[in-house]
This record gives structure tokens, C-alpha cells and sequence, in this order.
């Protein structure tokens, strides 16, 4: 109980940030993407698809600064009179899927203001959906296919629930692709974050989740 004791009345330490430095990434994207973009088109786009370069060069560009104290600093000083402790820290690149840390950050506020604005108080449902082998590759020369999938998911889904209800109704989802899998390898698939149900001409709101269930089941198969 003694040893316990003194534990809670030791004195707290001043948390002290270390910078990160440049990392792994970062040296391979410095030292390696130039070379690769420049032979990209005539080496790699056959296979891999034709990506926009240019654009890509920007989001580099940027990582391989993100961190950097000569591209400026923020001071960051304590709110307590009694501490006043402070000290810099360089300002981030925002590189979207690309930073693992700017990322990760965006993705955890994009989920915040999904929670506490946009979704409603009602039950949802997660859908993910994935294609055949066969017909991967045509996603990977043409990416507007992306938006008439997500149309089409949409359409799907839509048709299922008035169906369901018997009447027409109105729903609401939210679609994300993706275009790889757990390992890095190309695998295109949409997440579909769904209501349980609709909203009917007036305004009220019915659920079925039995039926989503063994619709689900069914949809899978002929997809």
C-alpha cells in the first residue's frame, strides 16, 4: 500500500517531444520516385494502369517534407500560468492516403464528423463488395468505372428496400472504395456503410433487418 502510495504522489514529468526525423519512406520516395515516374509510362503502365503522375509527384513532393523544420514550425506553448512549458513542432504535408501519419489523423476526423453530424441516430449496417478476378483488371485502366459501380450499388439497394417495404421509400448510405487488400495486392471493393431501412412519402421510418439479412445472403451470390 505504501509503494502504491508514493507512486501517485511522484512528482509528473514534463513530456518532452522528439522529433521524428526522416524515415524509411521518406529516403526511398527522396532518393528513388523521380526515377520511377520518369520511366513509368513506357515500363509500368501496360500493367499497372495509367495513374496521374503529375499529381502524384505532388503528394510526394509534399511527404518527403512533411516534418521538416525548415518548412516551418508552430510553437506550442502550455495554457497553465504555473508551467508556461512549450516547444516547436514542424508543420505537417495533409497528404491524403498517402502520409501514414496526415492520413491516419483525416481519417480519424472524417470518422468524427461521420459519428456527430452526419449519420443518423437510426441503425446501420455494413456492406462490403467485391468483384470477380475477371474483371478486375478493367478497374485498374479505368478508374471512372469506380462512380458507376457506386451508382449502381446504390441502385441496387434501392430497389431491395422498396421491395422490401412494399412501397417506395427513401434511404441513405455511404459508399468508399478501395482499390487494394490486406497485403498490397490489386483488389477493388466498395465499403458500404447502410440504413437498416427508409423513410416512407411521410417522413416515417421503417426497419427490417431480417429481410436486409437474407437479401444480403442472396446478393452475394449473384454478385
Amino acid at each position: 500500500m505504501g509503494d502504491q502510495l508514493s507512486l501517485l504522489l511522484a512528482p509528473v514529468t514534463k513530456r518532452v517531444y522528439r522529433s521524428r526525423g526522416i524515415n524509411v519512406p521518406q529516403r526511398l520516395f527522396k532518393q528513388h520516385f523521380q526515377g520511377f515516374a520518369d520511366q513509368y509510362e513506357a515500363k509500368h503502365a501496360i500493367i499497372y494502369g495509367r495513374f496521374r503522375i503529375e499529381r502524384i509527384t505532388e503528394v510526394v513532393e509534399k511527404f518527403v517534407l512533411c516534418g521538416d523544420y525548415f518548412q516551418g514550425i508552430a510553437r506550442i506553448q502550455c495554457t497553465n500560468p504555473d508551467c508556461k512549458y512549450e516547444y516547436f513542432r514542424p508543420f505537417s504535408c495533409k497528404a491524403f492516403y498517402f502520409c501514414p501519419s496526415c492520413s491516419q489523423k483525416r481519417t480519424l476526423l472524417f470518422s468524427e464528423y461521420m459519428n456527430e453530424r452526419l449519420l443518423l441516430g437510426l441503425p446501420h449496417r455494413q456492406f462490403v463488395f467485391t468483384f470477380p478476378k475477371l474483371l478486375r483488371p478493367y478497374f485498374r485502366h479505368n478508374r471512372r468505372l469506380f462512380s458507376e459501380i457506386s451508382r449502381l450499388i446504390f441502385a441496387i439497394l434501392q430497389r431491395f428496400y422498396d421491395k422490401a417495404a412494399q412501397r417506395p421509400i427513401q434511404t441513405g448510405m455511404v459508399l468508399a472504395y478501395q482499390t487494394s487488400g490486406e497485403f498490397l495486392r490489386w483488389n477493388p471493393h466498395f465499403h458500404c456503410l447502410l440504413l437498416e431501412g427508409g423513410f416512407d412519402e411521410r417522413g416515417r421510418f421503417s426497419i427490417f433487418p431480417s429481410a436486409i439479412s437474407s437479401g444480403c445472403r442472396s446478393t452475394s451470390a449473384a454478385w
